[in-house]
């Protein structure tokens, strides 16, 4: 790998500017052909995600490519691919955690002309099984050729797979990722394909039915980059950062393709790392001298909460710029929260970025100003619940009961349009709540062979997002999703504020709770049904926790959760970007199936003699590995 430095970005000649190729893979290509520098870094790189020869760095174990070296590693993969039956026009699920691995297969894809489909890796036990054989049913939907399973994943994989029909026929070419990073021959000769071909399907997460592919042409994907730089001001000291997966639009376009099409260093941090210790974030950010990062509300929050100044010791955040945070509601609380927080550290308010966006625009939709700080609107709670007009609020003062207060997320991105419209595709007036409609370059190409729900969610040239949202001064504010407002005595209320206050209490885990309505029908309205996870367990105290929790949320919201139920961690169920699935939370609270779920016990003793023996595998290879000249 490249000779690089061990703290921070080393200066180079940076190729800094939008590329001028019309693929992905063209995009890469050029790029090889140009300056080259510590163009990508991984953190925390784990022992079977090294390309055969390579050495891990610092305290933080990081491996850094140049432009040149990925475009070897992608080449050497589309090989392996090719010679496995991958060609043009195919597609290919990567099953892969963060880290050259990904970087590889995806890379690899895009140099035969074929379409990647990344996919959520199970992250533990829990449903495991449910999760494998919704990623075969995506399988199946796309006709995937193959799958890349990560070398820790493959045991499972095949555990589950050998207990389900449509998982080993959907997934029978399963090919191992070290398999591709072992690979000595390179692609002789690189096909990139047209502006127009599918350059990879972005499945939705929703719950219910079979999940939709996202087509996304090269083109579209090429112009939201284009425009999020343009939106954003990247400028050639920009360092872009992320811990996001790699298997979701925001860190896959937001960061992965956007840092290589405008020619940005970008560093990679493991999304389990962060998940675990918060704080490896903000101290990356502050060695790398990152600029530009992305993170869910969830995110900002937990940092908040959970750094501690002893853990920051050193830690600079007067470099970061852009401080994107979007792919689910975005809390007031939270963006204040987070800006008081980090201040001392060099964290500035016109850093916090709030974005829109949705998979079947690409990825991003609104940016706000880059140099101000983010909008706050107030409105008089009443009518804006019963009435959907977002009257500004008089009070002195914001109170819970009698007002809402709403992020503004910005204006279009450059070259694309946002409205908002009535159920018959009317347009509103500003400050009047509608569905949220946009258009642009960026849109995609359809679903994946499913003509019946593309038409449903395209009005001409326009995308219907089923978020709800309203206007003011040419701003956007998104208030939800037209699915998950719950109908109770004739006001609206949203579930991400329920969920906000329900938080605030202790003993509550924060970013696990769901908020959603049943239809009771003897009231002829919709019940406020909320499930909150815990890990306490005494009664008493649970008890004393469902009475502060419906206090708050009767403060917060004007309204009483008709249920509360309290349930142990794991059992709210989330997308693969961090929102929780109410729909999902919904069905299983109709069900009763609150547990969060487990293997079977002859899954887990399959599992047990599946790991043992791809340890022995490991072992084995791992010595041939370090043999060969």
């Amino acid at each position: 790998m490249s000779e690089h430095s061990q703290s921070g970005v080393a200066e180079a000649v940076r190729p800094f500017g939008f590329t001028e190729a019309s693929t992905l893979g063209e995009m890469l290509l050029q790029r090889a052909q140009g300056p080259q520098g510590e163009d990508i870094r991984f953190l925390f790189v784990a022992d079977d995600d090294l390309p055969p020869g390579a050495t891990l760095v610092g305290d933080d174990q990081h491996l850094v490519f140049s432009y040149r070296e990925a475009l070897d590693l992608a080449l050497r993969a589309a090989e392996h691919l090719r010679a496995r039956g991958v060609t043009r026009g195919d597609r290919v699920l990567l099953m892969l955690p963060t880290g050259p691995t990904f970087m590889a297969a995806y890379y690899g894809c895009q140099l035969l002309g074929a379409a990647p489909v990344p996919v959520v890796p199970p992250v533990s036990l829990n449903r495991m099984e449910d999760h494998l054989k919704r990623i075969a049913r995506i399988a199946k939907i796309c006709t995937a050729k193959a799958v890349v399973v990560g070398s820790q994943m493959m045991p499972v994989f095949k555990v589950v797979c050998s207990r389900d029909k449509e998982a080993k026929r959907s997934l029978g070419n399963a090919i191992r990722g070290s398999d591709l990073l072992a690979e000595e021959t390179p692609l002789a000769e690189p096909v990139t394909g047209e502006a127009l071909d599918p350059a990879m399907l972005q499945f939705t997460s929703g719950s219910t039915g079979d999940p939709k592919g996202v087509v996304l042409p090269h083109r579209s994907i090429l112009s939201n980059m284009q425009a999020i730089g343009q939106a954003a001001q990247f400028g050639p000291t920009d360092v872009a950062l992320a811990w996001l997966p790699l298997f979701h639009d925001m860190g896959l376009i937001g960061h992965f393709l956007a840092a290589v099409s405008w020619g940005i260093p970008l560093v990679l941090l493991p999304p389990e790392v962060f998940i675990r210790r918060p704080k490896e974030w903000l101290k990356a950010m502050s060695r790398y001298r990152g600029t530009c990062s992305a993170a869910p509300n969830f995110a900002y929050s937990l940092c908040a909460k959970k750094c501690k100044d002893a853990d920051l010791a050193g830690v600079d955040l007067g470099c970061w710029r852009v401080a994107f945070c979007g792919a689910e509601p975005i809390n007031p609380d939270t963006v204040t929260t987070f800006v008081d927080r980090f201040k001392s550290f060099g964290f500035r308010a016109t850093s916090f970025f709030p974005v829109y966006g949705m998979a079947e625009f690409s990825l991003a939709a609104t940016f706000p100003d880059p140099k101000a700080e983010p909008r706050f609107d107030t409105v008089h709670r009443l009518q804006f619940e019963s009435k959907g007009i977002a009257e500004p609020y008089a009070g002195s003062e914001a109170d819970g009961a009698l007002s809402v207060t709403w992020v503004g997320v910005g204006q279009a991105l450059p070259g694309h349009e946002v409205r908002v419209v009535d159920a018959q595709g009317t347009l509103l007036p500003e400050r009047r709540e509608g569905e949220v409609e946009v258009t642009g370059p960026s849109l995609m190409a359809g679903y994946y062979k499913n003509p019946l729900a593309t038409a449903e969610t395209l009005r001409g040239k326009w995308l219907r997002t089923g978020d709800r949202g309203y206007l003011a001064d040419g701003e956007l504010f998104v208030t939800g999703r037209s699915k998950e407002v719950i109908i109770k005595g004739g006001k609206n209320l949203y579930p991400q504020d329920v969920e906000a206050a329900a938080a605030q209490v202790k003993g509550v885990r924060v970013g696990c709770c769901a908020a959603f309505g049943v239809r009771n029908q003897k009231r002829g309205t919709e019940d406020l049904i909320l499930v909150c996870e815990t890990r306490e367990e005494d009664p008493d105290a649970r008890g004393r926790m469902q009475t502060a929790i419906r206090n708050a949320v009767l403060e917060a919201v004007g309204a009483t959760p008709d249920t509360i139920v309290l349930v142990g961690p794991g059992t709210v169920p989330k997308t693969s970007s961090g929102k929780i699935q109410r729909g999902l939370m919904r069905e299983r609270f109709v069900a009763n199936d609150l547990k969060p779920g487990r293997a079977s016990t002859m899954t887990l003793v399959r599992l047990k003699i599946a790991m043992t023996l791809e340890a022995v595998r490991k072992r084995t290879f791992g010595s041939l590995r370090r043999k060969r000249p």
